[in-house]
């Protein structure tokens, strides 16, 4: 087990505000880098090396975003293993993410620790479509349940996103880039710093026209998206035993779409996060986190200039953590508040309770004895409307060989209905929540540039949410559902000299227990396949994803056919601060659809140039 208090101490302040690199600033630069991109840090809220954590999980760091040239969170999450994405139209539409076959409200996204999943939306999911790349240092996946780490909403697993951090010196880029449907994106980083301080700032924008969102629309106009925000961090070491950070985030969108069978609805508004910690080692073995963050999210959606609903979300939240580090594992000790406010105005219902509150406690405990590892985590949640909640996780491996892994684990999860739910005029407030145990067995192997993983899971889920129409002709939600997902993850990666390969799949049978249907929108087979190969100054790669047919919702029987996409892309080195690129997507001009009746990109041309110094 790769436990080592450099590490502790750097990893507690990644998992908030990203100051790994400042606790670390007496070691060489290569040295820093190695640990930071080994370093885990959401599955368990500690850090930990990848390779050390006992839950399926995926890394996608800076590098690997530059070198896929994705436009949005969205295309960067598409079809990894366990991953499946739909999105209503084009760039700002709509987005669904489903983990495990799991709902689409049911994954806990994060930015910087702090949870940015609606409270005011019908189903309390993340508008992940308004993340911007520019503005990500890297991107952590924790497939399964991680309530007993974060409460309510993880069910099928965490998604948590890093912004852009600082280093030692100043150094700059600046991105221009183009393509077609008139799309024109601009973004620049600066950062600068020392061993003791590190500043860095991104602003970035974008303007394209998309394309028609929907087949329904006969118009033939487009529905474009526009967005442009900022991202600052900073970090400080004050001390040899204090250091803190700050990071914020802010970006205004304005996008159009197609809904009810209209073609003039628009969506605008602004998501912002603020995140902050100080870390404090009190021993030499013991460490303290103080962490405090806030999130707040502002849609107002019209049709024909005519305001629909105006959704706010408002959420604090503070916690502390103690961390004891030993010589074979690590405890940690955590209280933390969550207060959610929304304010809501809609033609079509209103919401009669505007906030909640929720008190949390949890403990996590990991060994390692010879070639046995063990971890369990227990949690305890109490909020204000629903109610209390215990849940938990615990986990074994064994070291088979240097290189290979054999393990086990089981966890409970849950989710609270959301404001909406409870008190909007479709909502219930006897609704109790969704509860879910997990199960999963898994392989692991190591060595020499391979790294390989295959997992088998189950999960049931009672309780679920649905609609019913009732006698006042309005659908309302009822807890009346039970799901079972079995599945089979296969993923695998290899890097030779400038050849890096990766690929994943994933089988699952996502079925309804009480209808015996499969789950809409999510396929029984799905994968990606990336290849990308350096040679001198010249990059090309290659990005496979594809999925089975899918049923399109629980109120039809349409299919939505399944698919196959590929993705080019090159890069050229002219200088050391001089890079041109380019992508080509859909270069067969696939036609297929994610949500029945809503397009999908077709062939689709987009180059830059990258400016850094």
């Amino acid at each position: 087990m790769r436990y080592n208090k450099n590490a502790v101490a750097s990893g507690v302040a990644l998992a908030v505000a990203m100051t790994a690199l400042s606790a670390h600033a007496q070691q060489a630069p290569a040295q820093r880098q190695q640990q930071l991109d080994d370093v885990q840090v959401t599955a368990n809220r500690l850090p930990q090396s990848q390779t050390d954590v006992l839950a399926s999980t995926t890394i996608i760091d800076r590098a690997e975003i530059e070198r896929s040239q994705a436009d949005s969170v969205v295309e960067l999450l598409q079809n990894r293993a366990g991953i499946e994405l739909t999105q209503s139209g084009p760039a700002g539409t709509v987005s669904s993410l489903f983990m495990r076959g799991t709902n689409s409200n049911h994954t806990l996204v994060l930015v910087d620790g702090v949870r940015i999943n609606s409270a005011a939306s019908s189903n309390g999911a993340s508008s992940l479509e308004f993340l911007d790349p520019a503005t990500i240092e890297r991107i952590e996946i924790v497939r399964g349940p991680r309530a007993a780490a974060y409460g309510a909403d993880a069910i099928g697993g965490v998604i948590q996103i890093f912004t852009r951090q600082g280093g030692e010196g100043t150094h700059g880029e600046l991105n221009l880039r183009a393509g077609e449907n008139s799309l024109g994106k601009q973004s620049a980083h600066l950062s600068t710093g020392n061993a003791d301080t590190r500043l860095n700032a991104t602003l970035f924008h974008r303007d394209g026209n998309g394309f028609n969102a929907t087949e329904a629309d006969t118009s033939g106009e487009r529905d474009g998206y526009q967005a442009r925000g900022a991202q600052v961090g900073l970090s400080h070491r004050f001390s040899d035993t204090v250091d803190g950070s700050v990071q914020a985030l802010r970006q205004d969108f304005d996008s159009e779409y197609d809904s009810f069978g209209a073609s003039d609805y628009t969506s605008e508004g602004y998501q912002q996060s603020f995140s902050g910690d100080l870390n404090i080692a009190l021993e030499p073995t013991w460490t303290m986190r103080l962490t405090a963050g806030h999130f707040d999210e502002r849609r107002d959606d019209r049709n024909a200039g005519i305001r629909q609903t105006l959704a706010k979300t408002k959420r604090d939240e503070l916690g502390l953590q103690h961390t004891f580090l030993h010589d074979n594992g690590v405890e940690s000790l955590g209280i933390d508040y969550r207060h959610d406010a929304i304010d809501y105005d809609s033609t079509f219902d209103t919401i009669d309770r505007d906030s909640r509150d929720n008190y949390g406690a949890y403990g996590l405990i990991q060994r390692q004895y010879g070639r046995h590892q063990l971890s369990g985590s227990l949690r305890y949640d109490d909020d204000s409307l629903f109610g209390d909640e215990t849940t938990g996780n615990v986990a074994y491996a064994y070291q088979l060989t240097a290189y290979q892994q054999l393990g086990a684990s089981y966890g409970t999860a849950y989710k609270a209905p959301t404001l909406y739910q409870l008190y909007s005029a479709y909502g219930n407030t006897d609704l109790d929540a969704e509860k879910s145990k997990s199960t999963e067995l898994f392989w692991a192997y190591d060595r020499d540039g391979w790294r390989a993983r295959v997992s088998v899971f189950e999960n049931r889920i009672d309780d679920l949410l649905n609609t019913e129409l009732g006698s006042d002709g309005l659908y309302r939600y009822y807890n009346v559902d039970e799901a079972r997902i079995r599945g089979v993850e296969l993923s695998g990666s290899w890097t030779s000299g400038g050849l890096t390969l990766s690929a994943t799949l994933t089988r699952q049978d996502p079925e309804n227990r009480e209808t015996g249907d499969q789950l809409a929108r999510r396929a029984e087979l799905y994968g990606r396949i990336d290849a990308d190969y350096r040679y001198q100054a010249v990059s090309i790669g290659m990005t496979l994803r594809g999925s089975q047919e899918r049923p399109d919702s629980d109120y039809s029987d349409t299919i939505n056919a399944g698919y196959g996409v590929v993705d080019l892309r090159t890069a050229w080195q002219i200088t050391p601060t001089v890079e041109l690129s380019a992508k080509l997507e859909n270069a067969f001009d696939k036609d297929y659809q994610l949500v029945d009746g809503y397009y999908t990109q077709d062939r689709y041309l987009e180059g830059g140039v990258k400016l850094s110094f």
